[in-house]
């Protein structure tokens, strides 16, 4: 009962209390939040002491990153220059090296013009046209087996069609194509794309019919055409079916 009327002064509470508050300010950076070894280790190689300095280092990192990358606003295109320059956009197509296939080269300036339009960066436009390459020899590998595909069905219904005239008419057609085309295979194969599997094979039967030596109109040892035969005109209506 005493103790209530000693003169007020300072308490065993406020002793610890300030004990507690002196121990947060000297608190090491390996008690902030109970962070981990590594974190600890990386706190003090920056040089950040206390939760101010990574506050003012943070700040500061927001001004220099917002004032550096700030975007224009729509329709400026001054200052949209501006930045593709300070990302590295070239003034001109010098600055393009690419690297192109030789087939391709007719068109390097013109590609490098678009890619400057375009504010596309020298490595990027590397990277674009390489992409290019690659998907046009995919694309062409698609359509070339998309070609023997088609092919291979065209034939399969043109020799059901002949049903059993189909022997006959394959060795007409390869005799219609050698006096076609002699050996000149690459011929026969524009010829084949231009018109399809199935109407060449129907054109060079007919071609190879009218010159086989049992056709009356033929210029072999077979019966002899007569005069009134007109050789161009037939050759005419025989293409102009297809």
């Amino acid at each position: 009962m005493e103790n209530l009327f000693e003169p007020e002064g300072q308490t065993t509470s406020d002793n610890f209390s300030m004990s507690e508050n002196e121990n947060f300010i000297s608190t090491p950076q390996s008690d902030w939040g109970g962070l981990s070894a590594d974190d600890n280790a990386y706190l003090s190689k920056k040089g950040l002491k206390s939760p101010a300095d990574l506050l003012h280092s943070y700040r500061a990192l927001e001004k220099a990153y917002s004032s550096k990358f700030s975007l224009p606003k729509d329709g400026d295109e001054e200052g949209f220059q501006k930045l593709y320059s300070r990302l590295g956009m070239p003034g001109d197509t010098a600055s393009y090296e690419l690297n192109f296939d030789e087939e391709d080269k007719p068109f390097l300036e013109e590609f490098k013009e678009a890619c400057l339009k375009n504010n596309v960066l020298p490595k990027s436009a590397q990277g674009l046209y390489d992409w290019f390459v690659n998907n046009r020899k995919s694309q062409n590998q698609k359509n070339e087996q998309n070609w023997l595909d088609q092919s291979a069905i065209e034939m399969t219904e043109q020799q059901s069609e002949w049903g059993a005239q189909s022997v006959r008419n394959m060795e007409l057609m390869r005799r219609g194509i050698r006096l076609f085309v002699q050996d000149d295979d690459s011929a026969v194969d524009d010829i084949e794309r231009a018109l399809g599997t199935k109407k060449m094979m129907q054109v060079f039967c007919r071609l190879g019919e009218a010159v086989s030596e049992d056709n009356p109109i033929s210029f072999g040892n077979g019966a002899k055409r007569t005069d009134t035969f007109n050789l161009v005109e037939h050759f005419k209506e025989m293409f102009n079916d297809y």
